[in-house]
């Protein structure tokens, strides 16, 4: 994996690109699939893929880059010079993962009976880059989808992505989803240009398939989680944001306590 660069080295990249340039999430097959899509509107000319990790990440980093690669020559095979994708950058902030994913488990399960880091940390990728693009073109495009062949994922439900979206909307950013309503992974496959099993050639993840049962079977209280969402992921990451954009390298103690003195965690 390359070095994630320190904020103030991308800020620079970022000063120099075009002031239209959006950000593509850039992460796993159904990323590379959202930007490649995004990019048939006549709007979207300048990407810039930023790829962005949790500390529960681990194994295969390398495939990111042969990805990258790959979606490059998509992109110039469907669309020409017409649209740009700039080297892939790497940016993570994992005090801000913590903040919102670890250090407060025991007072969520008590208030909302329920927890899973899996939608905290979808909105923190999402707040992350967000936050980013308030220096560009205030648009991020993401892979979320609702369904995956027929499989839910609670941190891809319809209340989950709308939060998100919510979210970046707060920062006046836009959220794009191209393919949040595709239900088939052959759809995927077609827009990459290649065969590429999902889950496959990146990143594994230590929760993965946490909220599911020993036979893979997803269980969940549909008004729990969107009380979850609803009063704490969305007034948590929004506030986060607020103190990272007052201050790029605000310490994990500076979050806790904004958050401790919000009243938000009683």
């Amino acid at each position: 994996m390359k070095e994630i660069l320190n904020r103030s080295t991308l800020d620079k990249i970022i000063k120099g690109l075009p002031n239209d340039t959006v950000i593509g999430e850039f992460a796993g097959r159904d990323s590379v699939a959202a930007i490649i899509k995004a990019a048939e509107n006549d709007a979207i000319n300048n990407i810039l893929p930023v790829a962005s990790f949790s500390p529960t990440e681990y194994g295969d980093f390398k495939s990111l880059e042969t990805n990258y690669e790959q979606m490059v020559h998509r992109i110039k095979e469907l669309y020409g010079g017409r649209k740009v994708a700039y080297p892939l950058m790497y940016y993570s902030n994992f005090d801000l993962w913590s903040v919102i994913n670890g250090r407060f488990v025991d007072n969520l399960v008590k208030k909302y009976g329920f927890y899973s880091p899996c939608i905290g940390c979808h909105a923190y990728l999402h707040l992350i880059r967000a936050l980013k693009a308030v220096k560009l073109g205030k648009k991020v495009i993401c892979g979320e989808r609702e369904s995956h062949d027929g499989r839910i994922k609670i941190n891809q439900s319809s209340h989950s992505i709308d939060t998100y979206i919510k979210i970046a909307r707060y920062f006046d950013v836009e959220l794009i989803t191209p393919i949040r309503h595709t239900e088939e992974g052959s759809e995927i496959e077609n827009l990459i240009g290649r065969d590429w099993q999902e889950g496959k050639d990146h990143q594994s993840c230590a929760y993965s398939g946490n909220y599911s049962d020993i036979d893979g079977n997803v269980t969940y209280e549909e008004n729990k989680i969107k009380d979850y969402l609803d009063n704490y992921i969305y007034p948590v990451c929004t506030l986060l944001g607020e103190v990272i954009l007052e201050n790029e390298n605000a310490t994990k103690k500076e979050m806790i306590n904004k958050l401790a003195s919000s009243g938000l965690l009683k």
